[in-house]
C-alpha cells in the first residue's frame, strides 16, 4: 500500500477526446488515504477464493491481475481483507481513483503527457485480435501483464498499472458530474451502473487518459475487468 496525500483535483477534461461523461470540470478536495500498488493478483484473490482458480483467464499466473470478478465481488474481497487485517479496506471512489492516477497537475496519463509505444502500459498491442490494434505497439503481452511490468508507467504517488492491463472498479456507480466544489465525495451508492476505470489490454489509448470513464453492470465481469484496494487513513 502507498500513501497518496491530500490534495485537491480538478477532476475531468475539456480534452478533444474527452466524452460529454468527463464535463463539467470538478474541484474536489480529498483527505489521505493508502492504495495499493498494483492491482490485486489471482494469488491475493485466490485467498478468499480459493475457487476462483478454475476462472482465470487463459495462460494468466499467480502475479496476473485477478480478473472475471464483477464489482459485488470485489467488494466483498475489500469486506474479507478488512476482518482478516483489522483494517478498513474498500474499493477507492471514483475521485480518489483520479487522483492517485493524475495527482494535482492535471497530466493525461499516470505518468505525463507522452503517450510512447509499449514500455509505458499495456494496451492495444499488434499481437491482439482486436480491430484497433496499433502496429506500432509492441509491450510483449497480447493480453495481460504481471502486475508492475511498466513502473515507467507509475502516476506521480507510485502507483502502478493504473493505466492499461485491466480496468479496475471503483465505489461509485455512475452519476453525471456536477460542476460543483466538492470535498471527499462519494458517488450514488446504488444505481443501474457502476465505474471502472483505467483501461485495459483491449483498449484504445484514449481509454488510457486519467480522466476517462466507463460503467457497466455492477455484476459484470471480464477478461480485462480487475480491482485494487483503498486503506483509509486512520487520523
Amino acid at each position: 500500500m502507498l500513501l497518496v496525500t491530500s490534495g485537491v483535483l480538478l477532476m475531468g477534461s475539456t480534452a478533444r477526446d474527452a466524452s460529454p461523461h468527463e464535463q463539467p470540470i470538478t474541484q474536489v478536495t480529498l483527505s489521505c488515504f493508502f492504495l495499493s500498488r498494483f492491482p490485486i493478483t489471482n494469488a491475493q484473490y485466490e485467498k478468499f477464493d480459493p475457487a476462483h482458480k478454475m476462472k482465470r483467464a487463459l495462460n494468466a499466473g499467480d502475479n496476473h491481475p485477478v480478473v472475471y470478478v464483477n464489482s459485488r465481488e470485489a467488494e466483498k474481497f475489500c469486506q474479507w481483507l478488512s476482518t482478516k487485517e483489522g483494517r478498513k479496506y474498500r474499493l477507492p471512489t471514483e475521485p480518489e481513483w483520479e487522483y492517485a492516477a493524475r495527482g494535482m497537475d492535471g497530466r493525461t496519463f499516470p505518468w505525463g503527457e507522452r503517450l510512447d509505444a509499449g514500455n509505458l502500459a499495456n494496451f492495444a498491442d499488434k499481437q491482439t485480435s482486436f480491430a484497433w490494434r496499433d502496429p506500432n505497439i509492441d509491450d510483449g503481452f497480447p493480453e495481460s501483464a504481471p502486475v508492475g511490468s511498466f513502473p515507467r508507467g507509475a502516476s506521480p504517488f507510485g502507483i502502478e498499472d493504473m493505466a492499461g492491463n485491466v480496468f479496475e472498479w471503483c465505489l461509485d456507480y455512475f452519476e453525471v458530474y456536477r460542476g460543483k466544489d466538492r470535498v471527499n465525495p462519494r458517488g450514488p451508492s446504488n444505481g443501474t451502473k457502476r465505474i471502472y476505470r483505467g483501461g485495459s489490454w483491449k483498449s484504445r489509448a484514449t481509454n488510457l487518459r486519467t480522466t476517462a470513464r466507463n460503467h457497466n453492470l455492477p455484476d459484470y465481469s471480464s477478461n480485462d475487468v480487475g480491482f485494487r484496494v483503498l486503506c483509509e487513513c486512520t487520523e
